[in-house]
């Protein structure tokens, strides 16, 4: 199942560095893309760079599947090789995911471009 593959997201060991930095500069969010099971919103820290939070419930179907394969397109990579900024499972329903029994939440990081 596609939710165990994110279960042992490695954190990168510079990511409390890079989410300090981060919280310190200018914000903005861009609208997220949810299904039933998951949601992708994108927090943009200007000058600095892009942190992506992905939130996957225990009950991801094909629309889930369907979101993820969009964002590794986007990130060029397989999800779990991203900069992972942080990671938390979480063994409890996800009160906006209905028939889930636990989520999983991470946020990949991604450096500006000048």
């Amino acid at each position: 199942m596609v939710f165990e593959t994110f279960e042992g997201v490695k954190v990168h060991v510079r990511a409390a560095e890079i989410v300090a930095a981060f919280a310190q500069c200018e914000q903005w969010s861009g609208r997220p893309a949810e299904t039933t099971a998951s949601g992708i919103v994108t927090a943009t820290a200007v000058a600095y760079g892009e942190i992506t939070t992905v939130t996957i419930g225990s009950n991801m179907g094909a629309a889930e599947q369907q979101q993820l394969a969009l964002l590794e397109a986007r990130m060029g990579r397989p999800l779990q090789d991203c900069f992972i900024v942080y990671s938390d499972i979480c063994e409890w329903p996800h009160p906006r995911m209905k028939g889930s029994t636990s989520f999983i939440q991470f946020g990949i990081f991604q450096e500006a471009h000048a």
